[in-house]
């Protein structure tokens, strides 16, 4: 049956004339194909080609096709070789670059934010470790305010005490000054009664 469709194919692609096509194709599947120089399996042999290269479709004459390998080789080869779509198994690679790919950046990710917790759990510990720091500076602040109070009270209970002894001295040396005057003044009566006593009595003192 293979046999059958690969002949009728044959001869179509045999009766076809020669055009200029620039178009994609590809390997199929479980193949190396031979590129020569010269159609018809003639001429030099440039390269093998293997299932899922991608080749560049120039011209077609019959059972052969020109192409050129992605590496800029041109030659001839077997156009019942070359399809339009990729091979199921190349595009099961690819499928499979692109898993292991993102699988690839799946795990960078997942590292990246195992660092980012990390990084975040150490943030939270450096805050709760400020926030008692902040704690103790606030209550030796309290208590250093608290004392400052007590020198307040202290300095104006001593600033109270300085006025009340500032106004408690004159008074003092006023009763002071009374009394020295009325010992002044007892003793110059005393003095001029005696003056008096001894002028009326010729210098005698009668009493």
């Amino acid at each position: 049956m293979k046999y059958a469709r690969f002949c009728l194919l044959s001869l179509f692609l045999f009766g076809s004339s020669s055009t200029l096509m620039a178009e994609t194709r590809y390997v199929t599947d479980e193949l190396q194909l031979s590129l020569y120089e010269l159609i018809n399996s003639k001429g030099k042999l440039l390269k093998r080609l293997n299932s899922g290269d991608q080749l560049e479709l120039l011209e077609q004459e019959g059972l052969f096709a020109k192409v050129r390998a992605t590496d800029g080789t041109e030659g001839w080869t077997k156009a019942g070789f070359l399809i339009k779509d990729k091979p199921a198994r190349t595009q099961l690679t690819e499928l499979q670059q692109q898993h292991d790919a993102q699988t690839q950046k799946l795990e960078q990710s997942k590292a990246e934010l195992q660092r980012s917790q990390a990084a975040l759990a150490t943030l939270k510990q450096q805050q709760q470790q400020a926030n008692a720091e902040l704690q103790d500076q606030l209550a030796n602040t309290e208590g250093v305010v608290a004392a400052l109070d007590r020198i307040q009270q202290e300095n104006e209970a001593l600033r109270n005490s300085q006025n009340r002894m500032s106004t408690a001295i004159p008074f003092n040396w006023g009763l002071i000054a009374a009394g020295i005057s009325f010992v002044l003044g007892l003793t110059a009566g005393i003095a001029l009664f005696d003056y008096i006593s001894r002028r009326r009595h010729g210098g005698y003192r009668i009493y």
